[in-house]
C-alpha cells in the first residue's frame, strides 16, 4: 500500500455518508410538505361539502316558502357551516339572496368555503 494514498478511502466514505444524509433530509421535507398539502386540500373539501349542505337545505326552505329568511346552521364533525338569506324585492318580483359558509379547524389550520345562491320567486 502506498503511504501517500493512506486514509483516503476513509475520505470517500465520510463524504458519501454526508452526501445520503443530505439526500434523505431532502426526501423527507419533500414528503411533509406533500403531506401538508392533502391535509389542506381534505380541511378545503370539507368546507365546501358543509356549505353546500346547508345551502341546499335553505334553497329547499325558500322553495316552500319565499318568506322564510332565517339562517340555517349545522356542525358537521370538525366543520361549522351556515346560511344566510337576504331578500330584495323590486317589480313585483321576489329575490332572495343566500350566502353560505363552511368553516373547518384542526389545530393551526383553518380553511373556510363561501357559496352563494339567488332565488327568485
Amino acid at each position: 500500500m502506498n503511504p501517500r494514498q493512506r486514509g483516503s478511502m476513509l475520505l470517500s466514505a465520510i463524504f458519501m455518508i454526508v452526501l445520503l444524509a443530505g439526500l434523505m433530509a431532502g426526501i423527507a421535507a419533500l414528503s411533509g410538505q406533500s403531506s401538508q398539502r392533502l391535509i389542506y386540500e381534505v380541511q378545503a373539501l370539507q368546507a365546501r361539502l358543509a356549505a353546500e349542505a346547508v345551502l341546499e337545505r335553505k334553497v329547499y326552505e325558500l322553495l316552500a316558502d319565499i318568506e322564510e329568511i332565517d339562517s340555517v346552521t349545522a356542525t358537521l364533525g370538525a366543520c361549522d357551516a351556515e346560511a344566510d338569506a337576504a331578500t330584495v324585492s323590486a317589480a313585483g318580483i321576489t329575490q332572495v339572496r343566500v350566502l353560505a359558509r363552511g368553516r373547518c379547524s384542526t389545530g393551526a389550520l383553518t380553511v373556510q368555503r363561501h357559496i352563494e345562491v339567488e332565488v327568485i320567486e
